[in-house]
């Protein structure tokens, strides 16, 4: 080999290792991310479908979330199954969410008042006589969810009409339960929420009571399990994030939202005819945008937020049903608006 040769081959040969070590970053193959996984525990009423959407609409993928969601029947069995970290975060009623204190758990946004939503059904007959002379209520069977938001709602309307709660018998019941039991002919009267409730309705039975006449605060509330937020608390502040983009998604798209909803209504094992599901879609895309639960969850004016406001009541109905000793200042604690101050300042994607 010439020496000219050797020289061009040696030349060549540098610049093929210099390729090797010193490549473009950019050009090379990108691995897949790995997006968070993150369980999630949802209820089968309304307030719970903007996590269904987030699935649904891979707002949680955008998001770099990974979720998987399971269905509960009420706020209860959520906080029972807190106590084994079986969930990341939640949709519970705050009734319910207050009981989780000694658990830990994290009120980290409000998603609607539900006072409107929280009923006391019975047949026409029995209503009619009620209102008339309140005192037919002594005595009355009423199917509860005991210590749900339900019950609460139960203990104001009668108050309001001058009975207490040991003046009337509670039957002890699930949602569904307490419909079937309910339309069957047994007890008074029916503690339900949708859609238990416009089940109910469409059967004939009427109202005789709800949250509001009570005048009641009952929210919604977004929770974080404290040992997501310690493991993972990047990925907890950017589901609270999609979350709220799908509340804000369904507020704009009612008739996407309405077709989506009645896929939800399957997945939660419902079956709800369609007539029933109008009231249910249009309470579903008015919850609360971001702005509104900001304001919700922080004090103006010299006043407590409505989230403290709403706890209080609630926990000194904890203390009266006995539930709770008194009511703790640790209660109070459960809020943490640092979580949806955070999701509310990350930019869209």
């Amino acid at each position: 080999m010439s020496l000219l040769r050797s020289v061009r081959f040696a030349l060549a040969a540098a610049g093929a290792v210099s390729s090797l070590l010193f490549f473009d970053a950019r050009e090379a193959p990108v691995a897949a991310q790995t997006n968070d996984k993150i369980r999630i525990a949802a209820q089968v009423w309304f307030p719970s479908f903007p996590q269904y959407t987030a699935i649904e609409r891979g707002i949680y993928a955008k998001w770099g979330l990974d979720p998987s969601i399971k269905v509960y029947p009420s706020g209860a069995p959520i906080v029972q199954a807190a106590a084994t970290s079986e969930w990341d975060v939640a949709h519970i009623g705050l009734p319910p969410t207050v009981q989780g204190v000694k658990l830990g758990l994290i009120i980290a946004g409000v998603i609607s008042e539900e006072a409107i939503i929280q009923e006391m059904i019975g047949r026409p007959d029995y209503v009619a006589a009620a209102q008339k002379d309140p005192s037919k209520l002594k005595g009355a069977k009423i199917f509860i969810t005991t210590a749900s938001t339900g019950h609460f709602m139960i203990e104001g309307c009668l108050k309001k009409r001058g009975i207490a709660m040991s003046d009337v018998q509670i039957l002890p019941s699930e949602q569904q339960a307490s419909l079937s039991a309910f339309v069957a002919g047994n007890g008074d009267l029916a503690q339900l929420w949708p859609p238990q409730t416009t089940a109910a309705r469409e059967r004939g039975n009427v109202k005789l009571c709800d949250g509001v006449e009570a005048g009641l605060k009952i929210p919604s509330v977004w929770v974080i399990h404290p040992d997501f937020a310690k493991k993972n608390p990047d990925a907890a502040v950017r589901w609270l994030r999609a979350t709220l983009e799908a509340v804000e998604w369904a507020r704009k798209n009612k008739g996407e939202a309405a077709a989506l909803y009645k896929k939800w209504d399957q997945f939660r094992g419902t079956q709800t005819p369609d007539s029933f599901l109008k009231e249910e879609v249009d309470l579903a895309t008015d919850l609360w945008p971001i702005e509104q639960q900001l304001k919700a969850m922080k004090p103006e004016g010299g006043k407590p937020a409505y989230v403290n406001e709403a706890i209080d009541g609630i926990a000194q109905f904890y203390v009266r049903i006995g539930r709770m000793k008194e009511v703790s200042p640790a209660i109070f604690k459960m809020i943490d608006t640092s979580w949806i101050d955070k999701a509310a300042a990350l930019p869209a994607r």
